[in-house]
């Protein structure tokens, strides 16, 4: 019996850790941000940077290599992504990835893929990602803003400072009971709704 292949979420710790993106544009800003915000070290390879992205990577002190992506760009690193949507250079690029056994993914292009970015809602410590395995990018990115005021409740915020401190001060031979106990308390009121027009 065949099953089909869903993909598998993780919480990659990129801190220290060398990752490459390719593209010119807003898009490659964006993705080169949010890999920054993971303590990644990023390599940036455009073509023909913008002076937005110019002025990005020098405030950031970015290694930008102003040239056309090459093989070898795919060495020494952990995951890369392509923002240009040339699906020539995404199957160059997913090959050479997958023979560096590097993570890829090629934006706007998943059947290149081996992972699919996520949209993330975030308070502290705690995050929930939607995702769509690159199939419906703005349904995950609109879960992400619908999630993310219940998250920044004063409320919840309180209630997750108080499992951090009780996981703390709980021996580690009764954390699961302890804390499984104090998490049913937890409860999500409401339901989605599709607006009609």
């Amino acid at each position: 019996m065949t099953h089909a292949a869903f993909s598998l979420p993780v919480a990659l710790k990129l801190e220290g850790r060398a990752c490459l993106v390719i593209g010119n544009g807003p898009e490659a800003m964006r993705r080169t941000r949010d890999l920054l915000n993971a303590g990644a070290v990023v390599q940036l390879v455009a073509a023909r940077p913008s002076t937005e992205l110019r002025a990005f990577a020098a405030s950031n002190s970015l290694d930008l290599r102003e040239r056309d992506y090459i093989a070898t760009d795919m060495e020494g690193v952990w995951l890369a992504v392509l923002c240009e949507r040339d699906p020539t250079l995404a199957r160059q690029a997913a090959a050479d990835a997958e023979r560096n056994r590097v993570f890829f993914c090629a934006v706007d292009q998943p059947e290149h893929n081996s992972f699919a970015h996520v949209s993330v809602a975030r308070s502290g410590p705690v995050f929930l990602a939607a995702g769509s395995e690159g199939k419906a990018p703005a349904l995950a990115r609109r879960l992400k803003q619908v999630l993310q005021p219940a998250l920044e409740d004063p409320a919840f915020v309180s209630f997750v400072t108080h499992l951090v401190e009780l996981r703390k001060r709980t021996p580690p031979a009764e954390r699961a009971q302890v804390l499984s106990r104090a998490v049913d308390k937890l409860r999500l009121a409401g339901r989605f709704v599709v607006d009609e027009e």
